[in-house]
């Protein structure tokens, strides 16, 4: 009897002791069981963020990279030739009033010498076939000289067409264009060789 008193004496005791530890066991166990997923669960995360950074600050460096372009390779040194003066710069290109004065007096002499020498020229034509139609019977071919081939007058008749040549040199020689101031002296000339070719003609008639 004084066994059954003392088991039921003891067996509240016992109770709570095994309800309490049962408890703690319960309690303590999943928190222990939570700390240890914790601690790889916090790795993986220091992990993932760890790798991500790394990626994050990978990626605007490889765009950086990428994005800048390469930079300039010196090219290769070439020996050029030297640069040919195509002008010489023996006259100046200006000209003074005092080149033009000079140009203007010479032209003035040509033209004078031009003018008595066709005038001269066609003295001789004159003279030549006044011969030939006085000596030989020859008649005159050129139809505004043949009025007045029969007398004196044909002198006077045949420096009109040395004149008019005169003339046209002398405007020539004033011209805006450079080209026919350069050839001022062609008319004279022709009415020279023309006048001393039929003169030479004239003379072949005996």
């Amino acid at each position: 009897m004084f066994l059954a008193l003392a088991a039921l004496l003891i067996q509240p005791q016992l109770a709570p002791r095994v309800s309490f530890s049962a408890e703690k066991a319960a309690l303590g166990v999943p928190a222990v069981v939570s700390a240890e997923n914790a601690a790889p669960a916090a790795e993986n995360s220091s992990l993932s963020y760890d790798s991500g950074s790394a990626d994050a600050t990978a990626q605007p460096a490889a765009e950086s990279n990428a994005a800048l372009p390469d930079a300039p390779v010196p090219a290769p040194a070439v020996n050029a030739p030297a640069p040919v003066a195509f002008l010489k710069p023996s006259k100046p290109m200006t000209v003074t009033v005092g080149e033009l004065l000079a140009e203007n007096r010479r032209n003035q002499r040509l033209w004078r010498g031009l003018v008595i020498a066709s005038s001269g020229a066609a003295t001789f034509d004159a003279w030549s076939t006044r011969r030939a139609i006085t000596t030989t019977g020859a008649q005159e071919l050129n139809p505004t000289l043949r009025p007045f081939a029969g007398n004196s007058s044909l002198y006077a008749a045949i420096q009109v067409g040395p004149v008019l040549m005169d003339f046209v040199g002398k405007k020539m020689m004033y011209s805006r264009h450079t080209w026919v101031r350069r050839m001022w002296w062609v008319p004279q000339s022709a009415s020279f060789v023309s006048s001393i070719f039929c003169g030479a003609h004239n003379l072949s008639f005996h």
